[in-house]
């Protein structure tokens, strides 16, 4: 049976202990010190208050997926306030709590999530990695495993598709309401957005939505869903040169070397950075895009699905018109498109900076 699992892939364990003190303690096959630092940073694990939850990230070209989980050694009755021990592995008896990493190639939060929940699960009940080690060998060789009440992986039940649909685009715009053309924008353009929100959960939800909006590129690459301020990671962020980042930092919004448009998820407002402004000047195929993107909203019958149909054709009709301004240089006989021979066409103001700017990101260019 087909699978993406690679042996390859690491399985990861950190555990916070009694003292406070957080270790990895098993790694399969291995990972670099980099990212061992910049997983260490994102379990929450090094917080006086641990985050239950699980998240995903991304550094340089590998997806991380990060499922945290208590070891509670004791169980209150709520009616009757009497105290029962839980039975816990001897190797997690003075651990409060353990994130359980997966790295992988791929973005599939639901995949990926499902298969740390349930590793997670086998981790709690029997502190055995070499349990863990098995699981990872039987989606290789089968494609699936069953550990019984502890849950049953199938690989193939998760296809990626449903993963870049899990968000509603409508549930997006609706949130930004006129200011998501800027969103759009700044995705057609390929320019760097930052992404801010006091929450992780809602930061995840939001942030992986919106390579939606130029959906016809099928590049969630793009996307680095949640950084934190340390110097390794904002390195490998600006190297990447566009992406479309998650931070929870709230001094990230001072930041403005770092983005062309901020977009604060508490506020629910887009603000463009000072150097970019002229990037972001409004015509006419931009007050046309908005139109169809808030009268979505008005129509129940208008699907997720027609909303990215709409937006495609959008730019399908775009990319005809700039085909046709394409002029060729008697030197080299290469067609392109270039700003100079846009601004001598007298468009309208910022229109050409913007046609310029989606002929760049689609590739018109060579």
């Amino acid at each position: 049976m087909a699978t993406s699992i690679s042996l390859e892939d690491s399985i990861t364990i950190f555990e916070k202990d009694q003292n406070s003190d957080v270790l990895m303690t098993w790694c399969f096959p291995t990972i670099t010190e980099d990212l061992k630092s910049v997983v260490l940073q994102r379990t929450s694990l090094l917080q006086e208050k641990i985050s239950l939850q699980f998240s995903f990230s991304k550094f340089k070209n590998s997806w991380i997926y990060i499922y945290t989980t208590a070891v509670e050694t004791q169980q209150t009755n709520k009616e009757d306030g009497t105290i029962t021990q839980i039975n816990v592995p001897d190797s997690l008896k003075r651990v409060v709590a353990f994130s359980l990493v997966l790295v992988r190639n791929q973005f599939n939060p639901e995949k990926y999530g499902s298969l740390a929940q349930i590793m997670s699960s086998v981790y709690k009940q029997t502190g055995d990695c070499s349990k863990l080690l098995e699981c990872q060998l039987r989606v290789f060789n089968r494609g699936q495993f069953d550990v019984g009440s502890m849950g049953k992986f199938v690989d193939s039940s998760f296809d990626v598709r449903r993963s870049y649909l899990q968000t509603s685009i409508k549930d997006v715009i609706q949130l930004f309401g006129e200011e998501i053309i800027l969103i759009w924008s700044a995705m057609a353009m390929k320019k760097r957005i930052v992404v801010y929100s006091e929450k992780l959960s809602s930061l995840l939800k939001v942030i992986r939505a919106f390579p939606l909006f130029v959906f016809h590129r099928q590049n969630w690459n793009i996307l680095r869903p949640f950084v934190t301020i340390s110097d390794l990671e904002l390195k490998d962020l600006i190297s990447t040169g566009v992406y479309c980042a998650g931070f929870t930092d709230s001094s990230i919004k001072s930041r403005e070397d770092l983005y062309d448009i901020l977009v604060d998820l508490s506020s629910k407002e887009v603000s463009i950075s000072s150097q970019s402004k002229d990037q972001f000047i409004l015509g006419s195929f931009h007050k046309d895009v908005l139109r169809f993107l808030l009268g979505s909203l008005e129509d129940e019958e208008v699907t997720d699905q027609h909303v990215i149909k709409g937006l495609n054709m959008k730019m399908k009709e775009l990319l005809t018109k700039l085909e046709s301004l394409k002029e060729t240089n008697e030197e080299t006989g290469k067609s392109s498109i270039t700003l100079e021979s846009l601004e001598s066409r007298k468009l309208p103001n910022g229109m050409s900076t913007f046609l310029f700017n989606i002929a760049n990101a689609e590739g018109l260019n060579g």
